[in-house]
């Protein structure tokens, strides 16, 4: 290439990131919140709203009563180091090339099947963080409900009301920190009470640690084909561990344990939960067998860095390190929040019986949930729709892999399954993406 063909980009300076939650148009009008929102817990997996930190996941449900965080460590493989070639491949190919000279193409298609010889083993789950609450929570007002993802800040919400008590959880998954965090708090001191637990559908063994921490120890299969470790003697298989740490009030609040492996708060002002893991995953020709890597040790080494900082603390550094990403891209096809179909087009507050979750320029009662701005989207071409659904790919990249992580898969990090789709095995694609964008908005 010449010279002349170069063009010098100079990196942007903190002071030129972009910043949408203020971003103005020439008629000073601030642009929609990049917020993707939902008018009610999720009902399905693919309505949860996925955090992550690159090698952790969860996946946020609101639910009122009963809360659940999916868990996921992007390490967590079934199988062991080995020899995957493909003996047969090459008569294999012979075979389908000459069935495609001849026209037959049924045929070249189930031959091709024989070309990626056996199966290949699969991306596991870790686990989930279980709350359970209080009846009482089974008569909240539904129309008070409100759970978003915020792109901005890669922060998850869920909010709601019983009687007079407003209860709000934040959930986000810090790279700097390496823990995924959250907080329960409620607008009336001493309102806040659960249970917590640990669990998994891979074999495991939680236990309770000391008055706050819940410690889950478990292990992959060496084999895809079995479900428990050393099973019809499968060799030993990757192994994990998780620390659920636990912080009340200090001023109120009774943290009491449960069974030796449930840890329940009692009147407290606010709870945060710190969520730690490890693996002894040590590298991709080591066998978990051979592995030095200690990951209980290495999960209590992981929560003692992070011991001493606040909740403020670490949603700063999480703040500091995601918008450093994040703000590098700015995307404005909208000019105000007015219609840009004219009269024809539907009013936002024709769309929804009642309120739901985000915000736009005008009265309070102007809100309608991401669904039902799809839906509109029809008769009414909202622009800012189409900068959400940008910013929520990259959203969805930045979340699931960083520098030192594991290659994204089919579906980045995120997973519910002992026997996934596609084996959730890495490709040259980014083919989670359109899962995840499809899912989202279908209606």
């Amino acid at each position: 290439m010449d010279d002349e063909e170069w063009v010098l980009v100079q990196r942007s300076t903190e002071k030129d990131w972009w910043n949408p939650s203020l971003m103005e148009d020439i008629n000073g009008e601030s642009s929609k919140p990049l917020k993707v929102t939902f008018s009610g817990p999720a009902k399905h997996w693919t309505d949860a709203i996925p955090i992550g930190n690159g090698r952790l996941g969860a996946m946020i449900w609101g639910g009122v009563a009963l809360e659940t965080l999916q868990l996921n460590e992007d390490t967590l493989w079934t199988g062991i180091p080995g020899d995957y070639t493909n003996p047969n491949a090459p008569a294999a190919l012979s075979e389908v090339r000459k069935l495609v000279d001849n026209g037959q193409y049924a045929e070249a298609t189930t031959a091709a099947e024989t070309l990626s010889g056996n199966q290949s083993d699969v991306y596991r789950l870790l686990g989930d963080i279980k709350l359970e609450f209080d009846d009482s929570r089974l008569k909240y007002d539904e129309k008070t409900y409100k759970r978003e993802l915020d792109l901005d800040t890669a922060t998850a919400r869920v909010k709601y009301s019983v009687a007079d008590i407003k209860y709000t959880r934040e959930h986000f998954a810090s790279n700097r920190n390496q823990v995924i965090v959250t907080k329960i708090s409620a607008s009336k001191q001493g309102s806040v009470s659960f249970t917590v637990s640990l669990d998994s559908k891979m074999s495991h063994h939680s236990y309770v640690e000391g008055e706050n921490q819940i410690i889950m120890e478990a292990s992959c299969p060496g084999n895809r084909y079995a479900q428990k470790l050393n099973e019809n003697d499968s060799p030993q298989g990757i192994q994990f561990t998780a620390i659920l740490d636990l912080q009340v009030s200090e001023a109120r609040g009774v943290v009491r344990v449960l069974e030796d492996s449930k840890l329940r708060v009692e009147g407290s002002d606010w709870a945060v939960l710190l969520l730690v893991s490890s693996s002894s995953f040590d590298g991709p020709f080591t066998k978990p067998v051979d592995s030095k890597k200690n990951p209980t040790s290495a999960s209590l080494s992981a929560l003692k860095s992070i011991c001493s900082l606040s909740y403020t603390d670490l949603y700063a550094h999480h703040l500091d390190d995601y918008q450093s990403l994040f703000h590098r891209v700015s995307l404005q096809l909208s000019k105000s929040s007015k219609s840009v179909s004219g009269n024809a087009s539907l009013t936002r507050n024709e769309l929804v019986p009642f309120q739901s979750d985000i915000s736009f320029k005008g009265s309070e009662d102007d809100r309608v949930s991401t669904a039902e701005r799809v839906k509109a989207f029809q008769t009414d071409e909202d622009p800012s729709l189409v900068e959400l659904l940008f910013q929520y790919g990259r959203y969805l990249l930045i979340s699931c892999s960083r520098p030192g992580t594991q290659v994204a898969n089919l579906q980045g990090i995120w997973n519910k399954d002992l026997t996934p789709p596609w084996e959730y095995v890495q490709h040259f694609s980014i083919v989670y993406i359109f899962f995840w964008l499809h899912n989202l908005y279908k209606f």
